[in-house]
């Protein structure tokens, strides 16, 4: 039995609606926080689980081989994450599960990014786990940060960033599910993978697909042009640190480890920003 957590999420639902393509619905099951709002693929049973709710756990992993541990990426906070984390993966193990794949932070042993750090620590956990385990670094959420800017670009008739002349190797999510799937129904077992795209997109090219001119802007004038459009001061502070790490070099180099897990070349960087362009909902 292979359960898949947060499925109720975006990038949960997408793993197990391509999981359900690769095994026999009785074969797997989704945990999520709302029952009332699972939409499983036909005949996959839905589990009750809230990783803040350690008592929830053991029934939703009962008599599961492996269990996909679905990171959360937006809204809790690192420390309450990284304990959930632990609390999901000590529960997984009780359990008897044989193996855990588990959801990490693009390029994450080089990530600055603070509100991020908790992943690294996680996955050193999972590496010390009595259990067979598998990490995948997905970075979820990259492609919209990016349509962001050509959003904002399209609006003002110019795109303004604190990018310099920094480029991310960023992975379509739906490519990314797909491979968090096979990696479900296939031996893995003690494999890091980061699941970038096969190239990478600058600021300059994501101008180019806003039709706009591209200005490198200073992180002043970034945070004081931020705060003018009503963002909160935190908020504003997550996204110069984002733009810092992309300064600094992270997660711009792409892997290859996508297209091995696919077996095809995987959607390249502009066509998975522009997926999201086309479905923002931020």
């Amino acid at each position: 039995m292979i359960i898949v957590t947060g499925a109720n999420g975006p990038f949960g639902r997408l793993v197990a609606e391509h999981l359900a393509r690769l095994v026999p619905a009785g074969d797997m099951a989704v945990s999520v926080r709302d029952a009332s709002r699972a939409e499983p693929p036909a005949g996959v049973q839905v589990r009750t689980a809230d990783f803040g709710v350690p008592e929830s756990l053991p029934q939703a992993f009962e008599g599961a081989g492996i269990v996909f541990v679905n990171a959360t990426y937006y809204g809790a906070p690192p420390e309450v994450r990284a304990g959930h984390m632990r609390r999901v993966l000590d529960a997984a193990v009780a359990a008897g599960v044989r193996r855990v794949v588990v959801t990490s932070w693009a390029d994450a042993g080089r990530s600055t990014i603070p509100s991020t750090l908790d992943f690294a620590r996680t996955e050193r956990i999972v590496e010390d786990l009595p259990v067979g385990w598998t990490i995948v670094r997905v970075g979820y959420g990259l492609a919209a940060a990016l349509a962001r800017d050509v959003i904002a670009g399209r609006r003002d008739g110019v795109l303004t960033a604190p990018a310099g002349n920094a480029a991310l190797a960023v992975g379509a999510t739906a490519d990314q599910a797909e491979a968090v799937a096979r990696i479900l129904t296939t031996e893995h077992d003690r494999k890091r993978y980061d699941l970038t795209g096969p190239d990478t997109i600058g600021w300059d090219e994501l101008a180019a697909m806003a039709g706009v001119e591209y200005r490198p802007e200073p992180e002043a004038g970034y945070r004081a042009r931020c705060l003018r459009a009503g963002f909160p001061q935190h908020a504003a502070d997550q996204l110069l640190d984002l733009y810092a790490a992309i300064r600094s070099g992270w997660a711009g180099t792409p892997t290859g480890d996508l297209a091995r897990l696919l077996g095809r070349h995987p959607v390249i960087a502009r066509a998975a920003v522009q997926e999201a362009v086309d479905t923002w909902a931020w």
